[in-house]
């Protein structure tokens, strides 16, 4: 039985052997025609990639021992504890110790590689395969890293300027003060909730609006509060300060009109209207002792 298949695998044998003839003819030539040009001095071998020299000088020797080690099993020979295969682990192990070396310089030699075929190219026609190159090479729209340093000097940032407030400008943040103010007062949020197209909210115990006497960013964080709780439909501890807050807020009424005796404003608007005044005033004089000066001299 062992016999039969033994002749069944032999025209595979045959067949593999013809192929390996065929393709090591084709190695052998390209080899002479590689070492023709390294002896006439056409292929430089100086500037290379130490890493691919050691890769190919180790998987040379990866090669020979393997084709040593099928000479020793053709021949019958023993193979074990021989030299060879100690050899052909050790040269295996800095193969595959190459490999990830070799991937983080992959970019580097392909574009060295890239480079040497464009050279090639540039020499029998430059003109037309430049821009051809140019655009087919993707390695050519890689960022360039200058691109990425800032233009802006730091001094020019840190030089000192002007700063000139006058009474206009500390008069707009005072108004502006007083407007954000007003805008958070119970009666604004009333006058809000009464002219609305919105529907009037009303809390669970009756109050219209009642959340308005907290602050802004307390009802947020409720609201936020309450809103993961509804998604997750899991109850959330409240800390002891916060909640010692919650309830001095809830305690705490709110005066509408406890800005109503607060005539700043006002004041503001008082005095700008006595200026005016004045330089209306001001003016009115300046103009008549200039008519009743020129009068004085036609009758005289």
């Amino acid at each position: 039985m062992e016999i039969v298949e033994r002749n069944n695998e032999i025209p595979d044998f045959l067949k593999l052997i013809n192929e390996l003839k065929i393709k090591a003819k084709g190695i052998k030539e390209q080899i002479s025609i590689t070492t023709e040009r390294v002896n006439n001095h056409s292929l430089k071998t100086n500037c290379g990639v130490s890493l691919l020299d050691v890769k190919n000088h180790t998987l040379l020797q990866y090669i020979t021992n393997l084709a040593f080690l099928i000479l020793l099993k053709l021949d019958g020979k023993s193979i074990s504890d021989h030299s060879v295969i100690s050899n052909l682990v050790e040269l295996r192990i800095i193969l595959e110790k190459i490999k990830p070396v070799e991937q983080k310089l992959k970019y580097q030699i392909d574009k060295l590689i890239r480079a040497a075929t464009i050279e090639n190219i540039e020499e029998n026609n430059a003109n037309l395969m430049t821009s051809n190159t140019a655009v087919a090479d993707p390695l050519s729209f890689k960022p360039n890293l200058q691109d990425f340093v800032s233009k802006v000097d730091d001094k020019d940032e840190k030089a000192p300027v002007h700063f000139d407030e006058g009474n206009h400008s500390v008069r707009e943040k005072d108004q502006s003060r007083l407007i954000a103010r007003a805008s958070k007062s119970r009666i604004m949020k009333d006058l809000i909730t009464e002219f609305d197209d919105k529907p009037e909210e009303i809390d669970a115990t009756g109050g219209v609006r009642a959340e308005m006497m907290y602050d802004k960013r307390i009802e947020e964080k409720l609201a936020e509060r309450n809103r993961y709780e509804e998604e997750n439909f899991i109850r959330l501890q409240i800390p002891k300060k916060e909640l010692k807050k919650l309830k001095n807020n809830s305690r705490k009424l709110v005066d509408d009109f406890e800005n109503l005796n607060d005539f700043n404003s006002l004041a503001t608007i008082q005095e700008d209207v006595d200026s005016l005044e004045r330089q209306r005033t001001n003016v009115l004089a300046r103009r008549n002792a200039r008519h009743e000066k020129y009068s004085g001299s036609d009758n005289e």
